[in-house]
């Protein structure tokens, strides 16, 4: 079976992840953590290596590669190994981007959709085959999501810019936004159990910015020129809205944290998650 995590950033998922993970071990289930990061770290062969590890960047390439830093076009490198070794990722976290363009990050969003097709048929359906329960510490949709509500948000700016285009690109976002449940609730991409670690934006901003000392390159709307706590906090409540309306709408457990503590949090979570029917049979309610 398949586990999925959703939530914004720096709310405790990958922490609720890990706790049942060993949960599960201690139960003598194999486990399969499937990320795309790790899929890149992990993957040799080809296939499906070579494809994600191209996507990924294009990713990247099409999100921030139309901005402009300090008046100058960004020169993200054009492959995987140079941007890797380059150590990108924090490069284009450290500031924003100003002057870019909506229809990179909307093209974003599809290469997201493109690159997570390849890891679950690659990878994830793969394990699931062995038997193996998989864990998916963040459903992608997450940052699909993300994705549009960048190219939305600069939509607006391109049109105050003069850009022609600017409206046909925000008219098309809300229709892929639309198809969405269609693509993250189909078979090759939809979980067995999925699980909602829900809470304020404020807990998610102090907990990541103590953990990694900043936040990331899409976690909040540095892509479109502004990047703050207010930014974090209006990226983070805006997609959190959507987030609700998917696990309603899917039927997924949701976990509201509060102020207990990230200890006391992730054992409430964790006792929740593995109180699902299915994960309890499987477990055996160890």
């Amino acid at each position: 079976m398949t586990v999925a995590f959703l939530g914004i950033d720096g709310i405790g998922k990958s922490t609720l992840c890990r706790a049942f993970e060993e949960r599960a071990r201690a139960a003598g289930a194999e486990v399969v953590t499937v990320t795309w990061r790790s899929a890149l770290e992990k993957s040799s062969a080809p296939w499906p290596a070579v494809p994600l590890q191209q996507l990924w960047l294009e990713s990247f390439r099409t999100l921030y590669g139309a901005g402009l830093r300090e008046g100058e076009p960004l020169d993200i490198p054009r492959g995987y190994d140079t941007w890797a070794a380059e150590e990108w990722e924090p490069h284009l976290a450290a500031a924003p981007v100003m002057r870019n363009k909506a229809a990179g990050a909307l093209a974003a969003a599809f290469v997201e959709i493109a690159g997570n097709i390849i890891l679950a048929s690659e990878v994830t359906h793969q394990a699931l085959a062995r038997g193996a329960i998989v864990v998916q510490e963040s459903y992608p949709v997450k940052h699909v999501l993300k994705e549009l509500a960048v190219a939305e948000r600069l939509a607006v700016q391109n049109g105050d810019e003069g850009d022609p285009a600017a409206a046909a690109v925000g008219s098309l976002v809300g229709i892929v936004r639309g198809m969405l449940d269609a693509v993250f609730g189909s078979p090759l991409l939809r979980p067995d159990i999925g699980i909602l670690v829900d809470g304020p934006s404020a807990y998610a901003y102090r907990w990541r910015t103590a953990q990694n000392g900043a936040v990331g390159a899409l976690e909040d709307y540095g892509p479109a020129g502004e990047r703050s706590e207010e930014s974090f906090s209006r990226m983070q409540d805006e997609t959190a809205e959507l987030f609700r309306e998917y696990a309603k709408a899917w039927g997924w457990l949701v976990h509201q944290v509060d102020d207990a503590g990230v200890e006391a949090n992730t054992a409430r979570g964790l006792e929740a998650l593995c109180s699902h029917p299915e994960l309890a049979r499987r477990l055996g309610n160890r």
